[in-house]
C-alpha cells in the first residue's frame, strides 16, 4: 500500500471536499463522482463523533478514496484515536508556532520522531495481524500529517514551522487568513494572496507539500498553477444544497 507522500506524488493535484454528513453513502457518492479524497470535519462538523468514522472509513477503502480527518485542534487524544483507527491522514487546524507543530507531530508519530501512544492491538495494525516490525516500520509514513496555517501568527512563524521533522503538508485556510489580516472574507485580496504565496514558496523550499480550500473552479486553476497539490473543494452539504435550490427554482419558474 502506498504511503501518504507516495500518493501525493502520483499527480500534480488532488481534489476533495469536506464531509459533514457522517454517512458512508456520502463518501461513496463522492468517490463515484471522481474526487480523490474526502476530509471528514470534526472541527466544524459538530455532529460527527469518532465512533461514526468506522463505516465512513470502510466506505472510503472499498471505493479507493483517501479519508482524511480534520481534528478539532492540536489534541493528543484525537490524534491517537484516529491514527489507531487507520485514517489516511490528520488535518490539524490552528497551527501558529513551531511548538504547535512539534506537539502535533509528537502526538501523531512514534519514536524517534514523536511520542504517539503505542498499541499494536488496533485497526491500523490489523488488530495485531501485522507483525510488530511491519507496523512500526510503516506507521510513521503511512498516514499523512497536514498542519493548517490560518492566521498572521502562523504566517510570521512559517519558516520555523517547516523545520519541524515529520510534517507532510502545510494547509492554508484562506478564510481564516483573511480574517486574521483584517480582511474578513476577502480571500482574493492582494494581501491575502501574497500571504498564501509566501507560505507556498517557503514550503517548496523546504520540500513540503501544500494544500488549500477553494469553492470555485477558478480557485482550483489559480492554486494549481501556483503548485498547490491538495485542494479542498467545497463541502458536502453545499454540494447538495446548491443544485437542489437550482432545481427547485427551475420547477417553480
Amino acid at each position: 500500500m502506498k504511503n501518504f507522500r507516495q500518493w501525493l506524488s502520483e499527480k500534480t493535484y488532488f481534489l476533495g471536499p469536506f464531509v459533514r454528513i457522517p454517512r458512508p453513502e456520502i463518501v461513496e457518492i463522492l468517490a463515484f463522482s471522481g474526487f480523490d479524497f474526502v476530509v471528514v470535519d470534526l472541527e466544524h462538523g459538530g455532529n460527527i463523533m469518532p465512533d461514526k468514522l468506522y463505516p465512513l472509513l470502510l466506505a472510503a477503502e472499498k471505493n479507493n478514496i483517501k479519508l482524511i480527518v480534520r481534528t478539532p485542534g492540536v489534541k493528543e487524544e484525537y490524534c491517537k484515536w484516529l491514527l489507531d483507527l487507520g485514517v489516511d491522514g490528520l488535518q490539524i487546524p490552528h497551527i501558529k508556532t513551531a511548538e504547535d507543530a512539534r506537539n502535533a507531530v509528537s502526538f501523531s508519530r512514534f519514536a524517534p520522531v514523536g511520542e504517539r501512544g503505542l498499541c499494536r492491538f488496533v485497526r491500523a495494525a490489523e488488530f495485531s495481524n501485522l507483525s510488530k516490525e511491519t507496523y512500526l516500520s510503516s506507521a510513521n509514513t503511512q498516514s499523512g500529517i497536514i498542519l493548517q496555517i490560518e492566521g498572521k501568527e502562523g504566517l510570521k512563524n512559517i519558516r520555523e514551522i517547516v523545520k519541524v521533522p515529520g510534517i507532510d503538508m502545510i494547509y492554508i485556510g484562506p478564510y481564516d487568513m483573511s480574517q486574521s489580516l483584517g480582511l474578513i472574507g476577502q480571500i482574493w485580496h492582494e494581501d491575502v494572496v501574497a500571504a498564501i504565496r509566501e507560505i507556498v514558496a517557503v514550503c517548496k523550499e523546504a520540500g513540503i507539500f501544500t494544500g488549500i480550500f477553494t469553492d470555485t473552479p477558478e480557485g482550483i486553476r489559480k492554486w494549481k498553477e501556483l503548485g498547490i497539490t491538495y485542494i479542498n473543494y467545497r463541502i458536502d452539504v453545499e454540494l447538495f444544497l446548491t443544485p437542489t435550490k437550482k432545481h427547485i427554482a427551475e420547477i417553480k419558474s
